[in-house]
């Protein structure tokens, strides 16, 4: 899967939806009404990412998201429990999070396959991984990939699901996307593989024999803890490490905004980023930039 384009958006969960949509106009004339803010940062994140470009009708969508639509959620079930009412029925439907994709088909006009992925700490990759088989049997030539959520509202929540280390890291929301072709004239760069291991004595075996070009630059997704990383540092020859996490905040896909960032600040580089889930296992993404 060749990659044309990139984009690598996260802000802050208390800037207003009027920003949001203030900062959409800059990158599409489309019109929409009563969205939430989950559909906002879908189209914004997806707009960037393909700004100026001409996109083919058949572009297949694939939104990957951890969490879905918080925001609605948390709303309709205040009505229920909280008001004792029926939900509003604005809210009530955009708790179904797969609308998100529907409104990045619609403002982009594609009819190509559109569908909504979510996998526990690894949603981003099982998305591509999705695309790639499609991409491989050819039932698509063109693909939009993106990881999007809102930040968690409970710290505590967030602290049990990921451990007291990262009690101190900021939330964010994000919305990171690819647009990957099968041709490679005009790319930028490709994913190179995606693979998922047991061990991370196997995942580093498998790493090690991947014909990336000098040099390498690793990144580490929020459950590989220290001992993975100086593990894969002293065995897995390298030039760098992308930090994100620290630097940036978190969001649940945050792998896709690791992958746009490494895109946009690198070249002649290959990447991995070493993600792990909630099982133990070891998701791994390869990437080289052209």
């Amino acid at each position: 899967m060749y990659v044309h384009s990139t984009s690598a958006f996260i802000c802050s969960p208390a800037q207003d939806n009027g920003s949001l949509k203030e900062d959409l106009k800059k990158y599409t004339d489309y019109f929409f009404r009563r969205v939430n803010r989950f559909i906002l940062l879908s189209l914004t994140g997806v707009h960037r990412c393909v700004h100026q470009r001409k996109i083919d009708q058949s572009t297949a969508i694939y939104l990957a998201t951890e969490n879905g639509n918080l925001g609605d959620t948390e709303n309709v079930l205040h009505q229920l429990y909280k008001e004792n009412s029926f939900p509003k029925p604005f809210n009530f439907i955009n708790t179904m999070s797969n609308t998100a994709a529907f409104y990045v088909a619609q403002s982009l006009k594609t009819l190509g396959r559109n569908i909504t992925v979510s996998s526990k700490n690894a949603s981003f990759e099982r998305g591509l991984e999705l695309a790639r088989v499609d991409f491989m049997q050819s039932h698509v030539t063109e693909a939009l990939v993106g990881g999007v959520d809102e930040a968690v509202f409970s710290r505590e929540h967030f602290i049990t699901k990921y451990e007291e280390r990262y009690h101190g890291v900021r939330l964010v929301d994000g919305s990171s996307w690819l647009y990957l072709t099968a041709r490679k004239e005009g790319a930028i760069g490709e994913i190179t593989d995606i693979k998922t291991f047991h061990t991370s004595d196997d995942a580093i075996h498998w790493a090690k024999s991947l014909p990336l070009a000098d040099p390498l630059v690793l990144s580490f997704g929020i459950l590989a803890t220290a001992e993975d990383k100086d593990t894969w540092k002293r065995e897995c020859p390298h030039d760098g490490e992308l930090e994100y996490i620290d630097s940036y905040g978190f969001y649940d896909t945050m792998a896709s905004f690791a992958v746009g960032m490494f895109f946009q600040n690198f070249t002649k580089s290959s990447f991995i980023h070493v993600n792990r889930n909630i099982q133990g296992k070891y998701i791994l993404l390869a990437c080289k930039r052209y």
